[in-house]
């Protein structure tokens, strides 16, 4: 087991049990916490204990690593990775039942065995408890430390709800451009990257400087990461993604190679991709075929890469920056788990 391997498992064994302090409940609710423990994976469809490894975690990972980095000490951060980690989670429950997606990390998406409206209200939930851990934790932060976390934890669930706005608008829109897609991604997706990196700095006393330039590092990596994520969701399996294959296209999303298509030049086959990204109704089985192919064919997948490789660079750029002489080897490493097809 290497060095990064070892800290990621310490992390998200720490996330776990610090979350699932906050998750008690009187007995009458246990049902609705229980919805959270699902999701999180610690419990199956039977309500049966999951017993296995904690899984990578990467944003609380990212927050924790640089903690760490800076401090040697990622303990103060606890409070700080663990909101991350229920804010993301908060924001996947929606994510699934906004995208009609009925799978989650391979298993029914908690709408699917709850229904709509008790996952929205369970992602609401988890949201407020996210909040709670940075103001409830078992070891305080400063009182001064909290109220800086909790306001840039909250910019950062704002910036995440116009991303998720941004990206359901454009799926009726003929064309979105890339600039449009990199606003739309920089809210939704970089933004909680930058979040978590910026936490783990503030949490340990970092200066402005240094919980700027972290912050960057992670926006280019959150970025890379997005654009890693939109081709996987186009051309992996669904054994690699645990969702739906084809289930990006079949919505019609405007995701990066989809947008790249779209921007392609004139042609028989991107006139027929804009028309099948016209209709009002989800793709067919043979339509989303056609759309994947036309794609490869225009050279979308290709660009994509590329893309998702320049912000890479660019993260790692950013990261010989950050003034963390002992910690840059492992936050470089770390790069490597997070875009492992890039």
């Amino acid at each position: 087991m290497s060095d990064l391997e070892r800290r990621l498992g310490t992390y998200g064994a720490a996330v776990d049990e610090a979350a699932e302090r906050l998750l008690v409940s009187l007995p009458e609710f246990q049902s609705m916490y229980d919805m959270h423990r699902y999701h999180l994976g610690w419990l199956d469809q039977s309500m049966s204990r999951i017993v296995g490894p904690p899984g990578k975690k990467l944003r609380p990972a990212l927050c924790l690593l640089v903690a760490e980095s800076i401090a040697t000490d990622w303990g103060p951060a606890l409070p700080a990775a663990t909101a991350v980690e229920l804010v993301h989670n908060f924001s996947l429950i929606h994510d699934d039942i906004q995208d009609n997606s009925p799978l989650r990390r391979f298993r029914p998406a908690v709408w699917s065995l709850w229904g709509i409206a008790q996952g929205i209200n369970a992602g609401d939930a988890l949201l407020i408890v996210a909040e709670q851990a940075l103001l409830e934790a078992e070891s305080p932060l400063p009182p001064e430390v909290a109220l800086g976390a909790l306001r840039l934890l909250n910019a950062t669930c704002r910036a995440l709800c116009e991303g998720q706005y941004l990206d359901m608008l454009w799926e009726n829109e003929p064309v979105v451009t890339v600039e449009q897609y990199l606003e739309m991604i920089e809210r939704k997706t970089a933004r909680l990257f930058q979040c978590a990196a910026e936490l783990g700095a503030f949490c340990v006393g970092a200066g402005p400087y240094v919980q700027a330039q972290v912050g960057r590092f992670a926006s280019a990596l959150g970025l890379a990461f997005q654009a890693a994520d939109d081709l996987l969701g186009i051309w992996s399996p669904e054994a690699e993604t645990g969702k739906t294959a084809d289930l990006d296209v079949a919505n019609r999303k405007k995701t990066l190679p989809v947008v790249l298509g779209l921007a392609a030049p004139p042609s028989a086959e991107s006139d027929q991709l804009h028309a099948l990204f016209r209709l009002d109704r989800l793709l067919t089985a043979e339509e989303t075929f056609e759309a994947t192919t036309i794609l490869e064919n225009l050279g979308a997948r290709e660009q994509a890469t590329g893309r998702a490789r320049a912000y890479r660079d660019a993260a790692l750029q950013e990261l010989r920056q950050v003034p963390v002489p002992t910690g840059a080897s492992i936050l470089e490493e770390f790069v490597t788990t997070v875009l492992p097809s890039v």
